[in-house]
């Protein structure tokens, strides 16, 4: 096992520049240059000292003992680079950044503030620049460097950046990038061909009168392959958000509201259901939505943009095989691909990929053509021929397709839909009696998979054995029967919905449907079993991309259980997703765990208090006043909640929305007493105990309880413990330097970005730190952090979040002469059941008659969380600017 060192390190991190577009224009020249690209830095490092931590793919994450070497490394990484020799079309424009920081290796890799801003300082960069941190330039005493002056690392902070120089390579003078808006659009590695017009026509047509577009046609005729380069093209033009949802996985139609609301970031608001709620968060954003695969839940999706009509800011496309018959909406009738132009040469860059050294003859291209005019120019079809490519030349497939000229009747209703399935049957037929089986048996995943899911699903000891697992993967990925793509280190494997489909007809013709689907049931289950066992631990990272990636799956795992009325096993995967759905807020989870609930005699599982409770929390997310009565009933039914989760609910109400220090003293006193086992329990339960008393102030008796915190995060090695830690340890250094105290809380939302997604403990520090610099700074700075605060917790669609903000919000307006807004936000605050703390309403009296507050106090009650938050940050922004405008 190699050794990763510790201590004072310097990160090189690589990426590509244009990588996409390139995998995309021509995979096999892209596949080769990668391969050099990894030699060269291999050897770079190694030389210099270094250790190769991780390829990404479309970069490098290299590591150095000394910040030296590492600017060495980077100069002759770009200096061999530029220098060549490379083949035509190889060569590499590689953007690096450098940071330096104190680090501890753990599981083999690093996780922390520290490659976390690695990372983002990367993202600064050009292709053929170097940057690097204030951390980093430090170090480097013999370096040429510039300072290119402050800039935002997206969910950091500001960095001083430098720019590296060297006469030994040319620098791009171009100056350095600013944040890219996210994207969830799937990554795509092959070429798009023969849509360059039609493209640009939706594009236009979103962009113009049409907010509705609809692209129809036949399954594999390259609808989602189309709509992906559209939303590309957008946010390459724009810079727009574009949010994708794929219903391929979603069988319900119950669940096409909470699947569009998790792609696009919405979740649960109070007293609205969940399409009300998706519309509250995009109202007033400028996003794209595409809707993908829509065809077999056609009703539920029609009802959803018919509502989400009302969002005038919204472009929405569509993939189906039928319309939408919404008002405006543009119908575009994707084309099968011509036999000369897009056909053929989809089918020659495809065979390409596989092998670099195929050069058609005339004769070949001929016999193409035909090919492309038998399968009616389908771009799945194409592909499937292209996949025997390396078996068969163009003649054979010819042959194999029919003697007759004429494989396809076209009398018959639906030619295209017959001349795709044929085309599959036909691939499907040729495979080994193992392949085909594999192939139906992958049917049952959703939303992809990885080898390992494969082999402890599909495997049967006999036709499929395990070990043969990753050559049959192999096989029908050189076929595309599935497809195979890389995410971070690991590969992933998915089937095209049209390719799904037919596998899963083979699998409930052949009866063998019921025992693969409980097979997938049983293995997700137990692989969110397992990955809550390591939420509390080093390998945390690793466990929140497993369960944000398998999160379909785990969809489809639940919708089985429910099904086949085995709902105790549903309850125990809910549970087991508790912790992870709460700090990343994926709120979706408690609605499931609200319909489990529901169901007649669940009162008997052994996991009802957990159940119970994770409703309420859910509950608490969305500002449902059920909360109380919800962990109550946990609670008389198993006082001990093993979990804590109905003791976190009613501790989270008592402490941030109601603030009753003798109910809020009982109960973490008595959860103490009851000397919790897990680690969340016994984390939380400490960290609430903290809470409680620094803001009743009894500093000294909260001391031994940070001290816990402390020691429960540095035994786990979990970064949301250590997060959870830096909240409880900050109140309490309050109490001698609020300075110290804010740098705490700092440290600790370095922790939680350095999580893959939003984290919940975020927004408990964000807040803590404006409550104690609202009156204490600058005026502008506090109104610039109050502002930055509710745009994140509003973007993250996080409802309490978003409330608790208000009190300090106003506390700020006062300061800036806007009470009466102030005002406003307090009595929305009050009205959806959160209590702002006694120095928001001090402020607001001292800034209002009491006969005045009152009555903006009522105009803010009934305007709704979302819709306060907007009047929020438009009112912040204009004190920004009258407070700059005061002072020039």
């Amino acid at each position: 096992m190699r050794v990763l060192p510790g201590g004072t390190v310097t990160f090189m991190l690589t990426d590509i520049e244009g990588s996409s577009e390139r995998w995309e224009t021509d995979a096999a020249t892209m596949r080769s240059a990668m391969s050099a690209h990894d030699h060269i830095v291999d050897q770079i490092v190694t030389n210099r000292d270094g250790r190769i931590v991780k390829h990404l793919g479309d970069g490098c994450w290299a590591v150095f003992t000394s910040a030296a070497d590492a600017a060495e490394a980077a100069v002759e990484l770009l200096a061999r680079l530029q220098r060549g020799p490379w083949e035509p079309g190889e060569r590499l424009d590689i953007r690096v950044g450098l940071h330096s920081g104190a680090v501890e290796p753990d599981d083999d890799d690093y996780f922390g503030p520290v490659p976390n801003r690695a990372a983002r300082i990367v993202d600064l960069a050009n292709g053929n620049q170097i940057v690097c941190s204030g951390a980093t330039a430090g170090l480097l005493s013999d370096v040429a460097l510039r300072s290119e002056g402050p800039h935002g690392l997206r969910g950091i902070g500001v960095e001083e950046i430098f720019m590296v120089f060297d006469d030994r390579y040319a620098p791009d003078e171009r100056p350095l990038r600013e944040a890219v808006v996210p994207s969830n659009l799937p990554r795509t590695k092959t070429s798009f061909v023969g849509r360059a017009e039609t493209t640009a026509e939706i594009t236009s047509f979103l962009n113009g009168s049409h907010p509705v577009v609809t692209l129809i046609g036949p399954g594999g005729v390259g609808k989602t392959r189309l709509a992906v380069e559209v939303g590309a093209t957008l946010q390459r033009e724009s810079n727009v958000r574009v949010h994708f949802c794929d219903l391929a996985a979603v069988a319900d139609p119950d669940a096409v509201a909470d699947a569009t609301a998790d792609a696009v970031g919405a979740r649960r608001q109070p007293r609205m259901d969940v399409v009300d709620s998706v519309v509250d968060y995009l109202t007033d954003r400028d996003v794209y939505l595409i809707l993908d695969n829509c065809e077999h839940v056609i009703g539920a999706v029609r009802d959803l943009v018919s509502r989400l009509q009302g969002v005038e800011t919204l472009r929405l496309l569509a993939t189906s095989r039928e319309a939408l018959h919404e008002p405006g909406e543009q119908l575009v009738v994707v084309a099968p691909l011509s036999a000369r132009t897009g056909g053929e040469d989809l089918f020659v860059q495809r065979v390409r990929e596989r092998d670099p050294g195929f050069e058609p003859t005339a004769r070949d291209l001929d016999d193409v053509r035909e090919l492309v005019r038998r399968v009616d120019g389908i771009p799945l079809a194409i592909e499937l021929a292209a996949g025997w490519g390396s078996v068969m030349s163009p003649a054979d497939m010819l042959e194999r397709l029919g003697d007759d000229g004429n494989l396809f009747n076209d009398s018959r209703r639906d030619a295209r839909h017959a001349s795709l399935t044929d085309t599959i049957a036909w691939s499907y037929e040729l495979m080994t009696p193992a392949e085909a089986r594999l192939f139906d048996r992958m049917s049952v995943f959703g939303g992809g998979c990885t080898l390992e899911a494969i082999e402890a699903v599909c495997a049967d000891g006999t036709i499929v054995p395990v070990g043969d697992v990753p050559q049959l993967v192999m096989a029908l990925v050189d076929k595309s029967m599935i497809v195979s793509r890389r995410d971070d280190r690991h590969r992933r494997f998915s089937t095209l919905e049209t390719l799904r489909s037919f596998g899963s007809e083979r699998l409930i013709a052949s009866g063998d449907a019921p025992e693969y689907r409980r097979r997938h049931a049983e293995h997700y289950r137990e692989f969110a079993v397992r990955q809550d066992q390591r939420l509390f631990s080093p390998a945390e990272p690793d466990a929140w991309r497993g369960l944000d990636q398998e999160w379909a799956n785990l969809r489809s795992a639940l919708d089985w259980y429910e099904a086949e009325g085995i709902e105790h096993r549903g309850v125990e995967l809910v549970v087991s997703l508790v912790l992870f759905a709460s700090f990343s807020m994926r709120f979706e989870l408690f609605a499931w765990a609200e319909e489990l609930l529901a169901v007649p005699g669940i009162e008997t599982d052994p996991n009802y208090v957990d159940l119970c409770g994770a409703v309420a929390l859910g509950a608490y997310f969305a500002v449902d006043p059920r909360v109380t009565e919800l962990a109550e009933r946990g609670l008389a039914a198993d006082p001990a909640d093993p979990h804590g989760f109905c003791r976190i609910a009613l501790a989270a109400v008592l402490l941030n929305n109601l603030h009753v220090a003798h109910d809020s003293d009982a109960l973490t006193s008595d959860w103490l007493a009851a000397a919790p086992t897990e680690p969340a329990s016994r984390l939380w339960s400490e960290a609430f105990r903290t809470f409680h008393l620094c803001w009743n102030g009894h500093p000294d008796e909260a001391a031994a309880h940070v001290s816990a915190t402390r020691a429960l995060a540095d035994e786990t090695g979990s970064m949301s413990a250590k997060a959870l830690a830096a909240w409880a340890e900050g109140q309490l250094v309050s109490f001698e330097s609020i300075d110290r105290a804010i740098a705490v809380w700092t440290d600790g939302l370095q922790w939680t970005r350095s999580l893959p997604g939003d984290h919940l403990v975020e927004h408990l520090l964000t807040g803590l730190i404006l409550n104690f610099t609202a009156t204490r700074g600058e005026l502008i700075d506090s109104l610039v952090q109050c502002r930055d605060a509710v745009r994140l917790a509003l973007d993250q669609h996080y409802v309490a979040g978003t409330s608790h903000l208000f009190g300090v919000t106003a506390i700020v307006l006062c300061r800036a002469g806007d009470a009466e807004t102030g005002a406003r936000l307090v009595g929305a605050m009050i009205d959806n059941g959160h209590f702002p703390r006694p120095n928001a309403r001090r402020a607001l009296e001292r800034a209002l008659d009491t006969d005045d507050l009152g009555p903006f106090l009522s105009n803010g009650a009934g305007l709704g969380i979302t819709r306060a938050a907007h009047i929020a940050i438009e009112a912040l922004s204009d004190a920004i600017e009258r407070s700059a405008l005061a002072i020039q």
